[in-house]
């Protein structure tokens, strides 16, 4: 050093303190750069955790949109249903309406002939009398039911010959007690078979072959 003059002596200390005062700045340059890398990171993170967040609220709109649409549909099936059972009940009511018109009707026929009367029943003559019509069974309720029968009695096999039962038939209602019971069940199946071609005619006829046709009218009050 005795040979280094003064002056480059402190060029040299210059550079020396300019070359730590390098160091530090730039020991401070990597420490920001690992700051805003760590920041990034951090936001990155940020973003992603948004971006779950946004998926999931998403996926839960998603799933919210079609429940509502499934809630829709039941509601509008359940309407039509509705309709549709509204309907059904209003044939249901009109059709009974119009049995019990039919029935009343048909009722109102036979107490005017069961008084001696005449009636007018469509597609026949109006001056009929009351054996000569051909009313519907139907129109008998229980009572009279139950009145043919304690008529019938122990002739209920040839009463129900006439009505067309077959002997193997007959053996099923000779199991019940009563023969009323017995001529009972033989009209009520009679008529469910027949339906509307059961007449009171096709009965009383059946009653006049076995000779009682005079007790049923008396019973019902035909005479």
């Amino acid at each position: 050093l005795r040979w280094v003059q003064s002056d480059e002596l402190d060029e040299l200390c210059g550079q020396c303190r300019q070359k730590t005062k390098v160091r530090e700045r730039f020991d401070e340059l990597k420490q920001e750069v690992w700051q805003l890398k760590q920041e990034v990171q951090q936001q990155k993170r940020q973003s992603a955790d948004k971006d779950r967040r946004m998926e999931e609220m998403r996926s839960r709109y998603e799933q919210t949109v079609l429940a509502v649409q499934a809630k829709e549909e039941a509601l509008e099936s359940l309407q039509q249903r509705l309709v549709s059972v509204e309907k059904a009940k209003e044939q249901s009511q009109a059709a009974l309406e119009k049995t019990l018109t039919e029935k009343d009707r048909m009722i109102a026929i036979v107490e005017q002939l069961a008084a001696g009367g005449t009636a007018h029943v469509e597609g026949l003559p109006t001056e009929t009398h009351s054996v000569g019509i051909d009313i519907p069974f139907s129109v008998f309720d229980v009572r009279s039911l139950t009145k043919i029968s304690s008529c019938v009695g122990v002739q209920w096999r040839a009463f129900g010959r006439l009505l067309g039962y077959t002997n193997s038939e007959l053996e099923d209602y000779n199991r019940l007690e009563a023969n009323s019971e017995k001529t009972y069940q033989l009209i009520s199946a009679w008529r469910d078979k027949l339906g509307r071609r059961a007449t009171a005619q096709l009965l009383l006829q059946a009653c006049e072959d076995i000779g009682v046709k005079g007790a049923v009218e008396d019973k019902l009050g035909l005479q």
